[in-house]
């Protein structure tokens, strides 16, 4: 145990023969982009009556929220479509622009991969010929990239 003790305090002491030579390495890395993707859509139909067709629309607000998660500072596009039939347009709530299928979720002033949470309104276009009654919202929204 003393001779490990003695071996120990020499080595520490050890002149500078014995020391590593010191090497500069130079390190670069691709971070590829990522986006974890969830819709949650809140209204699955919508009824149609008289005064909708004369108008030519529903909106339908809060229609759906959208959970992001993503190193992508410079938004994320987002594809999105009706099953149901009708065109429907989308909106972040609280924004006045309707936008049709492709759309960008803006990622400005977020840190890279923390939580976006966003709501979206829908509107459905009606045309002349459409009929009093329920029909069916069924959206797909997918991240593009």
């Amino acid at each position: 145990m003393l001779l490990a003790l003695i071996i120990v305090m020499a080595l520490s002491g050890a002149d500078a023969a014995f020391a590593a030579p010191s090497a500069t390495l130079q390190v670069s890395a691709n971070v590829l982009p990522f986006v974890s993707f969830n819709a949650v859509q809140h209204v699955t139909s919508y009824q149609v009556k008289s005064d909708d067709i004369k108008r030519g629309y529903i909106d339908l607000p809060a229609s759906m929220t959208v959970s992001v998660r993503t190193n992508m500072n410079a938004g994320v596009p987002v594809f999105f479509e009706n099953a149901g039939g009708a065109s429907v347009l989308i909106r972040e709530s609280g924004r006045t622009d309707f936008i049709d299928q492709l759309f960008t979720l803006n990622t400005d002033n977020y840190r890279p991969n923390t939580p976006i949470s966003k709501r979206y309104d829908f509107r459905v276009l009606l045309s002349a010929d459409s009929k009093d009654g329920t029909y069916p919202l069924m959206i797909s929204m997918a991240p593009t990239i």
